[in-house]
């Protein structure tokens, strides 16, 4: 699909850059590269492998394409550079492709390409199955695959080291005609991941670590001179649409829902079915990602575990904001707090006060934190959570005393292991019932 003839294009210069940056640059062309990864999908909340599934878009993720599409028109409309838009042919990509190629159909010398080398990796057999699933049936084959996950191979699929070839064979060939021009990659998060990883010099197996949310956009300038990352994660696309919140019938104030306990409370159970019937972004417990990803606290120093903590807090408070119509966010900001106690991060230094200041005046911000109790549920050993019951019940002390005395609103779930009466519980104390349906 293609507009005009781009061969009537004025040459591609670097007019977006101000005079200082310009007069560094060694060459005249500047190429723009906003890779968007796609909304929210059907079973999100499950966690579900999806891979090369050509999943839905849930109604969550056609909103989050709308506030997207408006965040780039504003960067992309006026430009008079030719605009490349290449987009996987997963319709979770191809729709919002389609629907920016609408949008800025004023645009001169644009085209739209799909190319299905910009697919995500190709996740074999655990396709359309959960990581809870995966990992009670596979046992500690599911740890070996984290802990090279950059080689290890899923059974039938790809691993991440082929997506990966894939990819860089895709941009070697497609460079030379996105040249100086506006260039929109519509793509899943794992290609993000490795085309960040191989611009920016880091080794692959450390791609896990760029982590752009989902509806969002990361940009990077490349000229003569290298690549530079503008922005991860950035757009507005995280809210939620105001209408769900109609559903109701309470209030129209945006629903910020913490959820606050030790591991094995059922904390992400419950959130995610709050979040899916809620139709609000459910915000995932920052550690876990990185313990599913593979990272061993272990081989940490005190010091490096005090930056990840700081890490960690710093991205769940900016999604939390970027949230402006509410969220379900699995920890609180007193969680945070309680993990300083847990592991002695209060040494001279370590600016302690300011950060219990903050976390203190942040947990006000919440319409409601749902307190999880300590020993209703088994304990399971899944490789990411702490085994030890005794490490667990320290933390829920630290964090009940600390809501406790600095928390009004606090909400505390009933000690029952029976799904249906915390979420007949949780209905209640939010004003429901929380769906229509």
């Amino acid at each position: 699909m293609t507009s005009s003839d781009p061969s009537n294009a004025a040459p591609p210069g670097n007019d977006h850059y101000d005079a200082v940056t310009r007069a560094a640059m060694p060459d005249d062309f500047v190429t723009r590269l906003f890779l968007l990864r796609h909304g929210a999908v059907e079973g999100m909340a499950s966690r579900e492998v999806r891979g090369q599934r050509d999943v839905c878009l849930s109604a969550h993720g056609h909103a989050q394409h709308a506030a997207l599409v408006e965040w780039l028109r504003g960067r992309l409309l006026d430009s008079a550079r030719p605009l490349r838009i290449v987009t996987s042919d997963l319709s979770r990509c191809a729709e919002l492709a389609a629907l920016l190629h609408r949008e800025l159909g004023a645009r001169r010398n644009m085209i739209l390409v799909v190319d299905a080398q910009l697919r995500e990796q190709h996740m074999g057999a655990w396709q359309g199955q959960t990581w809870e699933a995966i990992n009670a049936r596979e046992g500690t084959a599911i740890n070996d695959y984290w802990d090279d996950y950059w080689n290890a191979t899923p059974p039938g699929g790809e691993s991440m080291a082929t997506m990966a070839a894939r990819v860089e064979a895709w941009w070697h060939s497609a460079q030379p005609d996105l040249r100086g021009s506006d260039v929109v990659l519509v793509t899943h998060a794992g290609v993000i991941r490795v085309l960040l990883a191989k611009w920016l010099g880091l080794p692959g197996d450390q791609s896990l670590r760029l982590a752009p949310p989902p509806a969002t956009a990361s940009v990077v300038a490349h000229s003569a001179a290298g690549f530079v990352l503008e922005g991860l994660g950035l757009g507005q696309a995280l809210a939620a649409p105001a209408a769900a919140h109609a559903k109701l019938g309470a209030t129209q104030t945006p629903l910020r829902i913490a959820l606050s306990g030790s591991a094995g409370t059922g904390k992400t159970t419950l959130g995610r079915a709050l979040a899916a019937e809620l139709d609000l972004p459910f915000i995932e417990e920052r550690m876990r990602l990185r313990l599913e990803a593979g990272l061993r606290l272990g081989a940490m120093t005190h010091e490096q575990l005090e930056a990840l903590h700081r890490e960690l807090w710093a991205e769940q408070s900016a999604l939390e904001a970027a949230c402006s119509d509410g969220f379900v966010a699995d920890r609180s900001s007193l969680d945070y707090a309680a993990f300083r106690l847990q592991y002695g991060f209060f040494d001279e230094g370590l600016g302690t006060d300011a950060f219990f200041e903050t976390a203190i005046a942040h947990a006000q911000t919440y319409s409601h934190i749902l307190l999880f109790p300590h020993g209703a549920l088994p304990l399971v050993v899944d490789g990411v959570r702490a085994p030890n019951p005794w490490l667990q019940l320290r933390f829920q002390l630290c964090v009940e005393g600390l809501l406790d005395r600095h928390v009004p609103h606090l909400h505390r779930v009933p000690a029952t292991d029976a799904f249906d009466e915390r979420i007949a519980w949780a209905r209640r104390i939010l004003k429901g019932p929380l769906s229509a349906d």
